[in-house]
């Protein structure tokens, strides 16, 4: 059936493309099949500023045609307008439009177009359409947005950091070139959530939740975890993430660093490590402290109760001597340790035989072994060593391995020392005992480093034994190394030192004080100490050698003293009250009466510039606290 439309709707067909044409918001130019302008809307004329009458308009009209511009051609318009005319419709690149070119004023615009054919029945094209699209505030977001990210990506890549971000939903789009150079990884091998991936195996759940809940609570993300280096190891990073928002406060972008925090970490955990250290030091030196307090004081009691019980007198003076013989031994420790760590330490070099060294370590601790039941076994070549160092020291250093082989071996057990001697001579000690764990073996000779304790706390020490070891041995050019298989599987340690090339006479290794000896030639003795038992005390000793003790607690009085009677000696405090025990010296050396005298110092003080200080005032002698009786008895008797 054949349809017939009358003139009059064809008419009306015909007027409403018209208006639809001219009224449509956007620009439209109907091009022939040869390339010419048909047609041009109102929207056309305002985009390019030629109305009616206007010499461009009627160009174009009458004799532009686009299939033959060179300039479409070089701007690559032309290839992309022919397919349209063969029948394909296609988007036409943006061109700049620039009105001053055309004799127009006003800024330049960019234009894009899509070309659109209009076909036959048969298929084949009549006409083109063309529609224009100002996208001049498109392009040029566009290139501030390529601008911004290039200078983004620019100030990203000189950071020190690592840099990534992320889409809204936490997918994984960025990371900076730190990123790359850091992990070794390939460009992009991480985007998504192959990130987590990077992370220590233990770290991963809990790097996973966290960027979880960030997401879900939009709360910023901060955590540490380890990231594996190109070289293959984890080191520890800072992780932080913030969210970008957009004006209606929309989440558009998660930024996020990681800082390399690897070696701050380490130094942060050893600290807190040492703090932990010291506090429980400081608690064991309380209780060190306290343990022998309790026996002093029991034997106290009975030197009051039992005055006149011999036995009783004579155990109690033997527990206290036993146990100021201990506290002696601990605070000399502490006062060796800060003497060494401060670099205060002098040795005196010579020398020495290191075998005589090693037995001499060993008898001072036979008592200790032989209460514990201990095997002691010893292996040694033939033929005498020299090392080039401190007898005394040395001796202190052997005895501080044995005495540890002993404390940490169970009752009955075994311990032996062996030597070897090859370019230097080694020493070993070496114990079945309770061993060290491997955490801990790293750290055996830091300050304050002590292994588990039982609670009844039976090793006793401070944990200095080993700091001072280590010190000592490296100041007399050796090395001194600890090896354990663990727990119960006992310790060795080895001190190495270079062997002297000559073989001269050894020093011998200092031996033991002898007792206190009665005086032969009494004295006149004052003895000022503002401690008013240990004045006392010290007195009531001089007493029962046979001298004559005067004891005064403040030196203005003391002054007074020598002032109207003679004295052979002085003993003196340096604390003291108003004037220090330096300035005491001093001004009763000055004295007549005084001049010949002996003078010691009797003092808690122990330092070398205590010791110059001390002979600069006028001191014979320097005793520090709590010093040999004996050798104070025999320095009095010196002529």
């Amino acid at each position: 059936m054949q349809t017939h439309i009358s003139p009059t709707a064809a008419v009306r067909t015909e007027q409403r493309f018209q208006t639809l044409f001219e009224q449509a918001p956007f620009s439209v130019q109907l091009l022939s099949v040869d390339g010419r302008t048909l047609k041009v809307n109102q929207a056309w004329k305002d985009l390019w500023g030629a109305q009616d009458g206007d010499p461009l308009l009627q160009f174009v009209l009458a004799e532009y045609n686009m299939l033959e511009d060179p300039q479409l051609e070089a701007k690559g318009v032309a290839a992309p307008l022919r397919r349209a005319f063969a029948g394909e419709a296609v988007r036409l690149p943006a061109i700049l439009y620039d009105p001053v070119a055309l004799g127009k004023p006003g800024l330049a615009r960019w234009v894009e177009a899509t070309a659109r054919p209009i076909k036959a029945p048969d298929g084949s094209v009549l006409e083109v359409m063309l529609i224009h699209e100002d996208v001049t505030d498109r392009l040029m977001a566009e290139r501030e947005l390529r601008a911004s990210e290039a200078q983004f990506r620019t100030i990203a890549d000189a950071m020190p950091q690592m840099v990534w971000s992320t889409l809204p939903d936490g997918y994984h789009d960025y990371y900076n070139r730190q990123w790359y150079e850091f992990t070794g990884m390939p460009d992009g091998s991480t985007d998504g959530e192959a990130w987590n991936g990077m992370f220590h195996p233990e770290d991963q759940p809990r790097a996973w939740a966290l960027w979880r809940h960030s997401l879900e609570s939009l709360e910023p993300y901060e955590i540490e975890y380890r990231l594996r280096h190109r070289s293959g190891e984890y080191r520890w990073v800072l992780g932080r993430a913030l969210p970008v928002r957009n004006e209606e406060g929309h989440v558009v972008r998660w930024m996020g660093t990681c800082t390399d925090i690897h070696e701050k970490k380490q130094v942060r955990d050893e600290l807190l490590a040492a703090n932990r250290r010291k506090d429980d030091f400081l608690a064991m030196l309380a209780h060190e402290l306290r343990n022998p307090l309790a026996p002093i004081s029991t034997a106290a009691h009975f030197l009051k109760t039992a005055p006149n019980d011999p036995d009783k007198v004579l155990r109690s003076a033997e527990i206290v001597e036993r146990q100021v013989r201990h506290m002696t031994m601990l605070v000399d420790d502490l006062l060796d340790v800060s003497r060494v760590t401060r670099g205060l330490v002098e040795l005196e070099k010579a020398p020495v035989a290191i075998k005589a060294v090693v037995i001499h370590a060993i008898e001072q601790v036979r008592p200790l072994m032989e209460a514990r039941g201990h095997r002691l076994t010893t292996r040694m070549p033939a033929g005498e060593v020299h090392v080039l160092g401190d007898a005394t020291r040395l001796v202190q250093v052997m005895s501080n391995l044995l005495t540890n082989a002993a404390k940490y071996t169970p009752a009955n057990g075994a311990v032996s020392v062996s030597m070897e001697i090859g370019e230097q001579v080694e020493v070993r000690v070496a114990d079945r005992g309770i061993g060290i764990e491997p955490q801990l073996l790293p750290h055996v000779f830091e300050l304050f480093t002590q292994g588990e304790r039982s609670p009844d706390r039976s090793q006793g020490g401070l944990g200095l034994g080993l700091a001072l070891v280590k010190s000592l041995v490296e100041l007399q050019g050796g090395r001194v190394t600890a090896d354990s298989a663990g727990r119960g599987q006992g310790s060795t340690f080895t001190v190495t030192l270079p062997i002297l090339a000559d073989k001269p006479e050894p020093a011998a290794p200092a031996t033991a004080g002898q007792g206190i000896m009665n005086a032969t030639r009494p004295l006149r003795v004052m003895v000022v100490d503002d401690n008013t038992d240990a004045a006392e005390t010290l007195g009531m000793l001089l007493e029962s050698l046979g001298h004559h003790a005067t004891v005064i607690h403040d030196p203005a009085k003391a002054l007074e003293a020598a002032a109207h009677a003679a004295f052979d000696a002085f003993v003196l405090d340096i604390g003291l009250p108003g004037m220090d025990g330096y300035a005491l010296a001093t001004r009763l050396r000055a004295h007549e009466r005084c001049g010949a005298a002996t003078f010691i110092a009797l003092t808690g003080y122990g330092t070398e510039d205590d010791r110059r200080r001390g002979s600069e005032a006028g001191f014979d002698h320097y005793l520090v606290k709590p010093a040999d009786l004996g050798e104070l008895a025999r320095l009095l008797q010196r002529p």
